[in-house]
């Protein structure tokens, strides 16, 4: 594995106690043999100026940092800084906000860092903090979350998403990806660039729970489950239709609501056989995934879904429940451990095989499969391809 490193790690969308992403799992194995600062997004200025006048000068939150674990730490830049979209209030703020980490690093005697971005907008200290290497990560087709919006706007902000996405990966060291979709569009840009899928805490997922959460075992089975962010990336009529067909199922959503409309869960949150039972720890995850009778990925079709690797398959796996998917690209390599459904009508009917038929030499296949796809595995995939740019 790498080792004495300084890493900063640039997250999106995603405070450290917030929904457990890929880069928490990669940079804490990273922590045990590197340093890592682990940075949440700035913010922005016009949310700043809301929350000042409703809060007043509170509003304006020291810097935080903390270290949840040896070797890692977490960052947020004060909001007295923060990001704006016009000159010159953007490059004094930005001034801020470098001099402020600068400082933050050499409190924490860091120098000659590694970059690693995990997004195409977060990519502003790029040059100026005296890096050794900078590597872009990247998770998802992010222009497709702007196409996911009904606006006739949405595809001029997704061009304006590609165009900063080519800029940022035109600048970097290296490249990961996550899916060989996205490996296909973004190898032009910059020939530098690596396949390394998501992967799972096996022995996290895989550890029997020791008793059933509250919310859960009140229940009746058979219970169908999805677990992970409620948006776009769902076919919310196919999730409403399957729970119509067969008020005698269960279907458990454990997940937070990250829809644009969050009204547009509203439909399926008024039929008695459907729980939405809000956001987990990562703590508490494995429990709900093992109280699955059947674990979901009802992904739709869209611009988001041809390009993921779903960190749920492979938990889902660990737990060693059975799945059923939409056909996505990220799971047609897992037809022997995950049943595909091409069309919605047969959804319902594949579930109801597997509630028949599935056995406990089923449970052992997939989490033989989840073994072979851990993240420490990938951690030393990725480690092995940074220290070929180190020498």
């Amino acid at each position: 594995m790498l080792s004495h490193q300084d890493i900063l790690c640039f997250a999106p969308d995603s405070s450290w106690h917030g929904l457990w992403r890929n880069r928490h799992q990669i940079m804490t194995r990273l922590a045990r043999r590197n340093r890592v600062l682990f940075i949440e997004p700035a913010p922005y200025l016009r949310p700043v100026l809301t929350a000042a006048k409703q809060q007043g000068a509170q509003a304006l939150r020291e810097e935080t940092l903390f270290s949840p674990m040896d070797n890692l730490w977490v960052y947020r830049s004060p909001s007295r800084y923060p990001i704006s979209g016009r000159w010159p209030l953007r490059e004094m703020t930005f001034a801020l906000r470098k001099r402020h980490l600068r400082g933050i690093m050499s409190r924490l005697g860091m120098k000659r860092p590694i970059l690693w971005v995990f997004r195409y907008d977060l990519g502003e200290m790029i040059g100026h903090l005296d890096e050794k290497l900078v590597i872009y990560h990247a998770v998802d087709e992010y222009a497709g979350y702007a196409l996911e919006e009904l606006d006739p706007q949405a595809r001029a902000r997704a061009q304006r998403i590609r165009a900063m996405e080519r800029d940022l990966v035109q600048r970097v060291d290296l490249i990961f990806v996550t899916s060989p979709t996205l490996l296909e569009s973004k190898r032009a840009w910059n020939p530098n660039i690596y396949l390394v899928p998501n992967g799972v805490d096996y022995h996290h997922f895989a550890r029997p729970p020791r008793q059933t959460p509250a919310d859960i075992a009140a229940i009746p089975r058979p219970r169908v489950g999805y677990a992970g962010a409620i948006n776009e990336k769902l076919d919310l009529a196919l999730l409403e239709a399957l729970a119509r067909e067969r008020p005698d199922w269960n279907l458990v959503l454990v997940g937070p609501n990250l829809l644009k409309r969050p009204q547009a869960l509203d439909a399926l949150r008024a039929l008695p056989n459907v729980h939405l039972l809000g956001r987990k720890s990562i703590d508490d995850l494995p429990a709900y995934m093992h109280s699955f009778d059947v674990c979901l990925m009802p992904y739709a079709h869209n611009l988001w879904t041809e390009n993921i690797s779903p960190l749920k398959l492979y938990e889902y796996l660990a737990a060693g429940r059975p799945i059923v998917s939409t056909a996505i690209p990220a799971v047609q390599d897992f037809r022997d451990v995950v049943q595909i459904v091409d069309n919605r009508a047969a959804f319902a009917s594949m579930i109801e095989q597997i509630l028949r038929q599935d056995a406990p030499e089923d449970a052992r296949r997939r989490q033989a499969l989840a073994r072979r796809n851990t993240w420490s595995q990938r951690v030393e995939i990725l480690s092995s391809i940074i220290q070929g740019y180190l020498t």
